[in-house]
């Protein structure tokens, strides 16, 4: 029997040899991401509680969505799927109605928990048995954002709320046989009234057979903390639950979120809600060489399956990365404070035939960017600069009547919706014919870049180069291996298939003036 024994000892660890560099030696994983339409709650507006019956029989039927869903990506060998924020339950909920949503979500740091094998451990976890199910029934890693309850008092946290527990934001990550395995709460809350800033960020990991994933939320892609964090500890792959609302001509979902891919090199699996008539849309599977499949669909409420084998990228040991943190940097930058009143002279003076290559001014997304007009020619150089930027183009393009496009640069503090420091290069499509239209989001284009190099001297390693194009009455972005990106210059050699409706660099200086509106919120908390 011992030597019995000793035989099965060794076939086991032979197993787990040959299986763990069979996992080292995968050339790529199947990713799942799902864009749902969301099912809005009655009631979310109510400054009311609502019951735990209610709330569930909601859930429930955003929940056989994702169960159908799950079970169409097993069948195809999906390895890890991600849902969107705040697709169980919807957006735009009171503190108090909202309550009865949530649950208490243990800390997977402290213990091991199947709510599917063990549903009892804790009261009122129907979702958490739901979701742990689904991983472990599809054998998949799952991604999920659903709201925790924390139970807190004043005397061991000074900023537990009145109502006696905190609720956050949170995303909650499953293994295959329905493990928690990480939750993580979002850090950089959205005017999300009804969600608390967590006392501490956390930076937030999990590990799979096919690489070493970080995990943040929508808006803190924006901000240092946690997603420059991860990076500089050298994760390569980032799972993102969004509930994004597309803020052109910058700030798309799909335009944004893939630049982040490909100007930090990551694998980004990004899924959002699908709300045309509010502007949430545009989820995707990014890696650092581009769009691998993307769904954008601005005119109709429906929810899209993504699926995509993408290749393994493993984990860099931190700090081999030039991406030294800059949150000091404001003594480098001479700081452009813009009033919201002033308001830029109105050109509306319709240019057909030669332009001046004078500069002018005109607001993209609430900042006064500088700007220059393409000559009428096809093939031209631009240069602009805004405060310390420079910015560069060389192109060679179609002529279409109706296209006017100009180049522009800001470099100063965004305050709109959030404060922080933004340098951006930018060739956008003026929506019309006017200097003053140029930065007014617009989603349709005609004209062809035959090639295309934008450039800037950028004070800060983190750029994000962005394209985005129109395909199909729709807006697009371009797929992989279409375009190349090399720190601070973007160049396409062979062309766009598609007519550029914009295309730049959009870097972020992380200093002590940025804002995620948590002050804000605290000041408003205090006086409620």
């Amino acid at each position: 029997m011992a030597g019995f024994a000793v035989i099965s000892i060794r076939i086991v660890l032979i197993f787990a040899v040959c299986c763990h560099a069979e996992d080292r030696e995968r050339a790529t994983f199947k990713a799942a991401v799902y864009e749902h339409a969301v099912i809005l709650s009655d009631v979310r507006h109510e400054n009311a509680s609502v019951s735990r019956a209610t709330a569930l029989r909601h859930m429930m039927r955003n929940l056989d969505i994702y169960r159908n869903q799950a079970e169409i990506a097993a069948r195809q060998g999906v390895d890890i799927m991600v849902f969107p924020e705040d697709g169980i339950y919807g957006m735009g909920f009171t503190r108090k109605a909202l309550t009865a949503y949530l649950e208490y979500i243990p800390d997977p740091k402290n213990e091991s928990w199947s709510a599917c094998s063990e549903p009892n451990r804790y009261p009122n976890t129907d979702v958490q048995r739901f979701l742990s199910c689904l991983a472990k029934n599809n054998s998949m890693f799952l991604v999920a954002n659903f709201g925790d309850k924390q139970p807190c008092s004043k005397d061991t946290h000074p900023s537990c709320p009145s109502d006696g527990h905190f609720q956050f934001n949170t995303d909650v990550v499953y293994n295959t046989d329905g493990t928690l395995i990480a939750k993580y709460h979002k850090v950089n809350l959205f005017f999300e009234y009804q969600f608390d800033f967590p006392p501490v960020t956390e930076v937030v990991t999990f590990n799979t057979p096919f690489g070493l994933f970080g995990i943040f939320t929508c808006f803190d892609i924006i901000f240092h903390d946690p997603a420059i964090d991860l990076i500089n500890l050298g994760v390569k792959n980032i799972v993102f639950p969004t509930a994004w609302m597309d803020a052109l001509p910058l700030l798309g979902a799909v335009q944004f979120h893939s630049a982040f891919a490909r100007g930090m090199g990551l694998n980004f699996l990004s899924a959002n809600i699908n709300w045309p008539l509010m502007r949430f849309h545009g989820s995707g599977i990014y890696t650092p060489d581009g769009v691998l499949t993307y769904y954008y669909n601005d005119r109709q409420q429906m929810g899209q399956l993504l699926i995509s084998d993408v290749p393994v990228i493993r984990s860099e040991t931190p700090g081999t990365l030039p991406l030294t943190s800059d949150k000091d940097a404001s003594s480098t930058i001479q700081w452009q404070h813009i009033p919201m009143v002033l308001l830029p002279p109105q050109d509306n003076t319709i240019y057909i035939g030669k332009r001046a290559a004078s500069t002018f001014s005109s607001f993209v997304f609430h900042d006064l960017f500088t700007f220059k007009l393409l000559d009428d020619v096809s093939a031209g150089s631009l240069s602009v600069c805004n405060n310390v930027l420079c910015c560069y183009l060389d192109y060679d393009r179609d002529m279409v009547i109706g296209d006017v496009y100009a180049f522009g640069a800001f470099d100063g503090l965004h305050t709109y919706q959030g404060s922080y420091y933004m340098q951006v290069c930018t060739l956008l499509r003026c929506q019309g014919l006017t200097k003053s239209s140029c930065g007014r989001a617009t989603t349709e284009a005609k004209t062809h870049f035959r090639n295309m190099r934008i450039s800037g001297n950028f004070s800060s390693p983190y750029v994000f180069p962005e394209v985005l194009t129109y395909q199909n009455g729709s807006l697009a972005v371009p797929l992989h291996h279409t375009w190349t990106y090399t720190p601070s210059v973007l160049s396409v050699d062979t062309g766009f298939l598609d007519p550029v409706v914009s295309a730049g660099l959009f870097g972020r200086v992380y200093t002590k003036m940025d804002t995620n509106g948590h002050d804000e919120a605290e000041v408003s908390r205090q006086n409620n």
